[in-house]
């Protein structure tokens, strides 16, 4: 060449290339790569990498995502998670559940129900009821009842397992209603059930019976038993006509029968503080009995002598307080118009007391009631006692006087007082007792002396004074009633303590000294 090749290169590349390369290169290498590779790539690849990358990786994901993923990920989330799930899932599903689930849910569950019911129920009921039912009703019936009513009435009616009603002192139920008897017997007998009005039976036993209860588009003729939630503007009275006593409802019914019975057991009977009035009472309300006030009377006078004398404690009270007329109860006997004539009721474990208004039965001949154990006093009110032939009270625990008012039961024929407690003294009245035959006070507590008045009561045939406190001596009047061809008189037996050094009576015509 014409001079020596240069040691740095020229500005100007040469129209042809130098047999040996330059010492150095044109240009020092840039920092950056092309922007565009060369067209033609080279022959081979570099003899080894690079040792560093051209720029460190970033410490953070970069805003727009890369077309291809990197090898490795970034130190640090794009975002950090959101407070709330996104409105909707993503479109594909995961292929594999997550390695743990998240920590807390989405959202706190809410307050207040959803308008619209969800498909699926939710684990933990919501704190307050919805505003409105649902569609459809659920399979098992709520605790509580709803706050409003039905739209149409339920279609059946069933039996109060908890009612209980008496008949003759026996309690039955519902299921003890089994037969058509049964139902004859028992369906139509009115009762009462926790405090409400008297219905019959079959209300509260409609299956038992057979009634068909269920609710009619008019009003039903009976009141519900339990109230509403919201009070009527003015309160209905439960329909109870009672032709029989002119009344037209309940309440009339019930204070018509009081104004019946208050006469014959007193103005105050009925005011809470005598249980066996208000017992006879409520027997006679219970059974809505509705006949004339005569009828009323003795079948009220017929429980309270039950009540009176603890009929529960009966050794027999078969058809007592039942609903077949009284007539019918045993012990009682009745005329042909089913008016009582006699009470037997000996040797049965009657206690209590005898009730003053026995002698309110008009037709009342007979009262046998020896061998119980009844105490008190005999009423006075037994003078009452117009028709009454026999007063059979022996063996008992009777205490008190004799009351003169017994005297005045004109047609009296026996009076057998005899085992009793009675005491004090015997009033001369006797002698209005013309028809008396029989007379016997033995074994009591009498003091004074025999009456004498008796020497009247020319039917006299026995009387026995035995065992008492009397003294002095028997009137010879009396004496003179013996039966005797010579005296023509009644006295066949005459007893008192007239026998032995401690005598207290004297009797020239006694046929029994004790």
């Amino acid at each position: 060449p014409s001079e020596p090749p240069t040691k740095s290169p020229t500005d100007v590349p040469t129209k042809f290339p130098t047999k040996v390369p330059s010492e150095t290169p044109s240009q020092p290498p840039t920092n950056r790569p092309t922007d565009s590779p060369t067209k033609p790539p080279t022959g081979a690849p570099t003899e080894a990498p690079s040792q560093s990358p051209s720029e460190p990786p970033t410490k953070s994901p970069t805003d727009v995502p890369t077309k291809f993923p990197t090898k490795v990920p970034s130190e640090t989330p794009s975002q950090p998670p959101t407070n709330r799930p996104t409105d909707s899932p993503t479109k594909p599903q995961t292929g594999e559940p997550t390695e743990a689930p998240s920590q807390s849910p989405s959202e706190p569950p809410t307050k207040s129900p959803t308008d619209v019911p969800t498909k699926f129920p939710t684990e933990v009921p919501s704190e307050t009821p919805t505003n409105r039912p649902t569609g459809s009703p659920t399979n098992s019936p709520t605790e509580s009842p709803s706050e409003m009513p039905s739209s149409s009435p339920t279609p059946l009616c069933h039996d109060i397992g908890t009612f209980a009603f008496s008949v003759g002192g026996i309690s039955y139920r519902c299921d003890s209603i089994q037969t058509q008897v049964d139902i004859d017997q028992f369906c139509n007998l009115p009762r009462r059930y926790s405090g409400g009005p008297l219905l019959p039976i079959k209300y509260f036993c409609p299956e038992a019976c057979e009634f068909d209860c269920a609710p009619t588009h008019s009003p039903s003729e009976y009141p519900t038993q339990n109230p509403s939630q919201d009070p009527s503007e003015s309160p209905s009275e439960p329909t109870f006509i009672c032709e029989a006593l002119a009344t037209k409802n309940y309440a009339e019914y019930e204070e018509k029968v009081k104004e019946i019975y208050r006469p014959v057991s007193g103005q105050n009977a009925f005011d809470g503080t005598d249980p066996d009035r208000m017992d006879a009472l409520n027997f006679i309300l219970d059974e809505g009995l509705c006949v004339d006030p005569p009828e009323m009377i003795q079948r009220y006078i017929s429980a309270l002598f039950y009540y009176s004398t603890i009929g529960e404690k009966w050794k027999e009270s078969e058809e007592w307080v039942s609903p077949k007329h009284e007539c019918d109860w045993n012990g009682i006997e009745c005329n042909d118009d089913k008016i009582i004539n006699r009470v037997n009721r000996d040797d049965n474990t009657l206690q209590g007391t005898i009730p003053f208004e026995i002698c309110d039965l008009p037709l009342l001949e007979r009262l046998d009631l020896d061998s119980n154990e009844i105490g008190g006093t005999i009423p006075k009110e037994m003078g009452k006692c117009s028709n009454l032939v026999s007063f059979d009270v022996d063996a008992n625990n009777l205490v008190g006087p004799l009351p003169e008012e017994l005297f005045d039961a004109r047609k009296l024929v026996s009076i057998d007082l005899d085992s009793n407690n009675l005491t004090g003294t015997l009033s001369n009245k006797i002698g209005n007792l013309l028809d008396l035959q029989f007379l016997a006070l033995h074994k009591n507590q009498f003091t004074g002396q025999v009456p004498a008045r008796m020497h009247v009561l020319k039917n006299l045939a026995r009387a026995y004074f035995d065992t008492n406190k009397l003294t002095g001596a028997v009137p010879r009047a009396i004496c003179n009633n013996f039966a005797s061809e010579k005296q023509g008189g009644s006295i066949v037996d005459l007893t008192t303590d007239c026998g032995g050094p401690g005598a207290t009576v004297s009797c020239v015509c006694c046929t029994n000294c004790n």
